[in-house]
């Protein structure tokens, strides 16, 4: 993959996680709220199986972005060297 394609998985994968961290928890503590405007109402297990699944795709989002910043390795010469 190249450089441009790395630097746009590690970017979509910190906003993914970003977002379902951010509804996971707010589904915890708002447990009378729709996590994400009720996108995942057909997940079986109520509430628990949506919350399951968010942090599943937090889980993969963050794994795929942190795998693309470790292929892209240094991203600049630092001074003084």
């Amino acid at each position: 993959m190249r450089e441009g394609g790395l630097a746009a998985l590690e970017a979509v994968g910190m906003v993914i996680t970003a977002l379902a961290g951010q509804a996971v928890v707010h589904g915890l503590l708002d447990q009378d709220s729709e996590p994400l405007w009720g996108i995942f109402n057909g997940v079986p297990g109520g509430l628990a199986g949506q919350l399951v699944l968010l942090g599943f795709i937090a889980l993969v989002a963050m794994v795929s972005g942190g795998w693309a910043h470790t292929r892209r390795g240094p991203t600049g010469h630092r001074p003084g060297r």
